[in-house]
């Protein structure tokens, strides 16, 4: 049909064909451009923004601060305690580093924290040493536990109010003396708490009754050994002065103690001797009672409480209106338990002293440091700040204060200790929203504001409205480093007695023969005679004592 077609149609025919061609051509080449220059853009705004996010990168890179590590799973130690509460428990990991506890009458500090301190211990099985300040409150608490513990572990207590039902003890015993010093030590114990202001302000005279207490202990420690306990040395201090100064020249270190006041007595310095002999006799006289004496006069325990051989746990049981008597005895006991127990290689063990200002033991203040690294954990506890300071002096009790790392503090009813305890906390900083609004005529506007400012993270006002068994905290080594919570009381199991001693000897019987014993070191002896001389009276005075 095409060859039909007049020659001038199929020219016409040829240019429209080439000219749908050029449009068609000139189509798909606006299209490639237009694809191609859309491509070119989206690679070009790509690149630009690889660089950008590399620059970027590479800026947080520098500057971001490292990821935190993840903490690794806390490890409890065995030797952990652990204090259940109304919400999180508190773990103590390491007991051995002091623990200090502050509460008025009332806030539950042995309910709240004693007690379950001592379920804790004997949990873990700890030996140790309790200062039962309401007899036999605690006593009876550790007698339970130990039975339900059943880890063989024995309970002893001393009884200083009922001396025929309670275990005897000899706490300087010639076991416990291995030098001098240890007889200084234990002297100073008792001086301290029968002369209470020896502990502030110790002068010539208290220095020299200590001096002449360690004289008469290490006096029968080296020349009668079977005759080394206290009743012993009360009655030997109780004896007429000249007579006992004259019988401490027999030991050489005895007689470097007394020297001074024994060249006083040469002198014809009466007055000296007096004042020296007098204070101590009038001091031990407070305790030399017979029924007290018989007490320290036998040796049914060990003081040597963490001793792997023999581990126990030791309550001295005082009474509170008996508590000034009876402190010279229980600090006496106290001190020569901490020196036993403060020594390597033995079993990790505890001291509690409840209502600890009450009585005076000597080096207290660093058995916390000390005992840490011998496993001792140091328990020390009271009702406020300003009893502390009056039992130990101002000095001391901060040195107390500061040298326990974990602290508990209820309610207290002094202004002056709260704000103390508050100052433990530091300060925090706390947010304040203030919202403001206006209206002027048809207007009305409002705002809000916030400002940031320093307060007490623990108010003083906070200690003085505690109830009873919710505590402030601060705690080294554990799961919440500071705290208020609400203690429970421990679990306690059945209730146990605590088991009665019977003795055979009364004590009258005891007390006179110890009388016996120490008028038998002053008899006199018969003179040497040359020929038919007698012997001088000034020789005779020096070789022999009267009885009376």
């Amino acid at each position: 049909m095409y060859k039909n077609l007049p020659p001038i149609i199929k020219i016409a025919l040829i240019v429209v064909a080439v000219l749908l061609a050029g449009v068609v051509v000139n189509g798909l080449v606006y299209l490639l451009r237009e694809a191609l220059s859309i491509v070119g853009s989206l690679l070009g705004l790509a690149l630009q923004w690889a660089l950008f996010g590399f620059i970027g990168y590479q800026i947080y890179k520098r500057f971001r601060k490292p990821k935190p590590e993840p903490e690794p799973e806390q490890v409890i130690p065995d030797e952990a305690i652990r204090l259940d509460t109304t919400g999180k428990p508190i773990v103590i990991g390491n007991p051995f580093r002091g623990i200090f506890v502050i509460g008025a009458a009332g806030s539950g500090k042995s309910e709240s924290i004693a007690v379950p301190l001592l379920s804790e211990f004997i949990r873990n099985g700890f030996c140790g040493l309790v200062y039962d300040f309401k007899f036999p409150t605690l006593a009876n608490d550790i007698q339970a536990f130990v039975e339900a513990n059943r880890s063989g572990m024995r309970h002893f207590y001393i009884d200083l109010n009922n001396p025929l039902c309670s275990p005897r003890i000899n706490p300087i015993q010639p076991g416990y003396l291995p030098n001098t010093s240890y007889a200084r030590e234990f002297a100073q114990a008792v001086v301290a708490n029968l002369i209470k202001e020896s502990v502030r302000k110790p002068d010539f005279w208290n220095r020299s009754a200590t001096d002449l207490l360690t004289a008469c202990i290490w006096y029968l420690k080296e020349e009668h050994p079977e005759l080394c306990d206290l009743p012993h040395v009360c009655a030997l201090v109780s004896s007429r002065d000249e007579d006992l100064l004259r019988l401490l020249q027999g030991n050489p270190q005895t007689a470097q103690m007394t020297m001074s006041v024994y060249s006083a007595m040469e002198r014809g310095a009466d007055g000296q001797v007096s004042g020296v002999v007098g204070t101590l006799q009038s001091a031990i006289a407070q305790i030399n009672t017979p029924e007290l004496m018989y007490i320290f006069g036998g040796d049914d325990f060990s003081l040597d409480l963490n001793n792997p051989a023999h581990p126990a746990i030791v309550t001295v049981g005082t009474y509170p209106t008996l508590a000034q008597t009876f402190a010279p005895l229980c600090s006496l006991i106290i001190t020569v338990a901490t020196k036993l127990m403060n020594q390597p290689g033995k079993v990790p063990s505890f001291v509690m002293l409840d209502e600890a200002p009450t009585v005076f033991v000597p080096g207290l203040d660093v058995l916390p440091n000390t005992g840490r690294s011998n496993r001792i954990a140091t328990v020390l506890m009271c009702q406020d700040l300003a009893q502390l300071s009056d039992g130990y002096g101002k000095e001391k009790a901060d040195v107390l204060f500061a040298s326990c790392n974990t602290h508990f503090y209820g309610r207290v009813a002094s202004s002056i200790t709260a704000e103390r305890l508050s100052r433990q906390f530091g300060k925090e900083d706390k947010i304040y929203i203030t919202e403001s609004e206006s209206r002027t005529g048809f207007t009305r506007t409002s705002g809000k504001s916030q400002t940031v400012q320093e307060r007490d993270a623990a108010r003083p006002a906070d200690f003085l409205s505690l109830r009873p068994g919710e505590f402030y905290g601060i705690a080294v080594e554990s799961n919440v480093p500071f705290f208020r919570q609400q203690f429970r009381t421990a679990q306690r199991p059945c209730p146990a007695r605590l088991e009665t001693v019977r003795h055979t000897e009364s004590v009258r019987e005891y007390h006179d023969r110890v009388r016996e014993d120490v008028k038998r070191l002053f008899v006199r002896k018969e003179p040497e005679k040359v020929g038919d001389e007698t012997a001088a009276p000034e020789e005779r005075q020096f070789k022999g004592f009267s009885v009376d």
